[in-house]
């Protein structure tokens, strides 16, 4: 009668054991597939991170170089002179030639004068200096463009600041007058007035060189 008593028991708790063994291993095979689930959540930071991975990896577009180091096409605020600057079947000397003509336009706003001057001083080595002579002694220029011409001027050589000085100085009045002289004395060390004569002999004996 014992025997027959335990056996009953002995089978329930194998079969509780059992069960027990069955719950744990599915609850193991789960948990996986649980955190997986539960990291793939939309917006995460994780997401973000592989989003941006990508977007680094992703191949970027590059900005046409300019010619020279100053000009910058792709920021110019006109059409004319962006064209100009951007076209790479152009020289710079055409391209200059081009800036020119913008410049000497009257009928054009001075901002977009003063760009393609800018643009066109850039462009332009100290080895050629008859065009930086040319664009100097233009008498259409309005003041504001011979100060942009007098401030570029000083990055040149002693000599060609000089020139430059001398040719703006012959079509120039007023406070812009007054301070290509002060430039002038300043890089002569003399003061030779108002003689435009004297200032050239003392600008040719300034140094060619940087």
């Amino acid at each position: 009668m014992a025997l027959f008593t335990k056996s009953p028991l002995r089978l329930l708790l194998v079969t509780v054991a059992i069960l027990a063994l069955a719950a744990g291993l599915w609850a193991w095979r789960q948990g996986p597939r649980a955190e997986s689930s539960a990291g793939a959540v939309p917006g995460t930071a994780a997401d973000s991170a592989d989003q941006r991975g990508q977007a680094d990896s992703a191949p970027r577009s590059r900005e046409k170089r300019p010619r020279r180091e100053g000009t910058v096409p792709s920021r110019s605020a006109s059409k004319a002179v962006a064209a100009l600057v951007g076209d790479s079947s152009l020289s710079d000397p055409e391209v200059v030639a081009g800036l020119q003509r913008i410049v000497d336009d009257a009928g054009r706003p001075l901002d977009e004068r003063l760009e393609a001057l800018d643009h066109a001083l850039n462009l332009i080595p100290n080895d050629n200096p008859a065009v930086l002579h040319e664009i100097s002694d233009r008498r259409i220029l309005p003041d504001e463009m011979r100060m942009r011409i007098l401030a570029e001027a000083l990055n040149r050589p002693p000599r060609l600041q000089g020139e430059l000085l001398v040719l703006l100085l012959g079509n120039a009045a007023g406070d812009a007058r007054q301070d290509l002289l002060r430039e002038l004395t300043g890089l002569c060390g003399e003061d030779l007035g108002e003689d435009p004569d004297a200032w050239r002999v003392a600008v040719d004996k300034l140094p060619t060189g940087l």
